[in-house]
């Protein structure tokens, strides 16, 4: 499989194609391409059996499809975990340099990596390396708009991704901290939470926030 469709596959189990039909649009925003051309991607990718594609509502990952991803995230947060811990990669700048290295990492080179790394739980961006353990981290967290006012949650996993990662930590945003969805506002678009730790409040956009994952506290 080319990188360029394995990289779909990996957008849709990361925007949660794993159990919801992910829209094109979201797909498109994030490889920063237009949706005509997600449309010509998926109806390849559903030929081929990974993905299942329902015009005007998006696309939705395949058995196949699911476990073929599951196998190219394990290597890209394998990299990542080497690039932060053995090369001092900052944890927002590591995303391209694992992304050239998992297309081309077979899954004797990933074991062998994930050996010398001492079998760690955990990338850099919260997401779970085993296989094993996706399934349980998709399934035990929501989007952070999903988030009910008042209920206090902590972050879990950060969407994979350069800009949004640069974005979060601006806003002081970590792995493990516990906030508190406070105010939502849809016609400005504006979540406002407030950090358990420091209680300060903090004003992030609602479409950036659907890449942010919490779990109940």
């Amino acid at each position: 499989m080319s990188p360029t469709k394995e990289d779909y596959l990996k957008i849709l189990f990361e925007l949660g194609g794993r159990t919801e039909q992910v829209p094109n649009k979201e797909i498109a925003s994030r490889l920063n391409i237009s949706p005509p051309t997600v449309t010509e991607m998926m109806h390849s990718l559903v030929k081929a059996g990974w993905v299942a594609y329902t015009p005007y509502k998006g696309s939705k990952l395949t058995r196949e499809g699911t476990e073929y991803a599951k196998k190219l995230i394990r290597k890209h947060r394998l990299w990542e975990v080497f690039l932060v811990k053995h090369l001092g990669f900052p944890i927002n700048e590591v995303h391209t340099e694992a992304e050239l290295l998992e297309h081309s990492t077979s899954s004797v080179l990933a074991d062998r990596l994930e050996d010398y790394l001492g079998n760690p739980s955990h990338c850099p961006h919260g997401g779970v390396i085993s296989i094993d353990h996706m399934d349980d981290q998709e399934a035990s967290t929501i989007h952070l708009t999903e988030a009910e006012i008042g209920a206090p949650v902590r972050i879990s996993r950060i969407v994979d991704d350069e800009k949004l990662l640069h974005y979060f930590k601006n806003h002081d945003l970590k792995i493990g901290d516990p906030i508190t969805v406070t105010d939502r506002d849809s016609g400005l678009d504006l979540l406002t939470v407030q950090h358990g730790t420091t209680g300060r409040e903090i004003q992030i956009s609602q479409t950036v926030a659907q890449y942010l994952f919490v779990e109940n506290i």
